[in-house]
């Protein structure tokens, strides 16, 4: 389910995300997740950082540490993956209306990037995957990826997405027995969205 609030995590911390991990191995996560989250977000001050409700915070945090864990278990096979694919939130365009130039293709139902707006994150993002061999994806939603799965004959995937796009993603990618490692959007909504650029260098091995 989509999260029915704005966050923009670029409020938080730097060592916000790592401090997430770490919190959640020293206090065991097995059968206690609610409260570590609960903990953290008031230790943090999540929710008033945030604007938003502790309860929506509390959600925050469960699917960062979600996802974070995740990614830390595949790590080494993400890194020993040869056809990897990076896919892209559309709504990160600086467009998304006929100023964006990219194309659609229903073999993939997938967008492809024309590079027409430099400062367009959907296009860095794109520049920065291909220089590292990815074949990049702009997804209007979650719900195209096996299509791109099947036809590209992928053995991992790198996502940009929202925390429950990446949840999502996840568990269809581990269906199909392959590694994967989620980005998440800084900003969500849909459009207008960010990501960390740093952060897609350091997982775009």
């Amino acid at each position: 389910m989509s999260y029915h609030f704005i966050y923009d995590l670029t409020r938080l911390p730097g060592e916000f995300f790592k401090n997430i991990v770490r919190e959640v191995s020293k206090q065991k996560l097995h059968g206690k997740q609610e409260n570590i989250s609960k903990n953290i977000v008031k230790k943090f001050n999540v929710d008033k950082i945030l604007g938003i409700r502790l309860e929506d915070a509390i959600s925050v945090v469960e699917d960062l540490a979600d996802i974070q864990i995740k990614n830390l278990v595949y790590e080494e096979d993400f890194k020993k993956a040869r056809k990897k694919v990076l896919l892209v939130s559309h709504c990160c365009r600086k467009y998304m209306d006929s100023r964006c130039k990219a194309k659609f293709d229903p073999e993939f139902s997938s967008y492809f990037c024309n590079h027409c707006l430099p400062d367009c994150l959907a296009n860095q993002a794109t520049v920065l995957g291909e220089e590292k061999g990815y074949k990049v994806f702009i997804l209007p939603g979650g719900s195209c990826m096996p299509k791109i799965i099947a036809n590209t004959n992928c053995d991992a995937v790198l996502g940009i997405a929202c925390p429950d796009e990446i949840k999502l993603g996840i568990e269809f990618v581990e269906s199909k027995g392959l590694p994967i490692k989620g980005i998440l959007l800084t900003k969500n909504g849909c459009a207008n969205t960010e990501f960390d650029l740093d952060s897609l260098k350091e997982a775009l091995v």
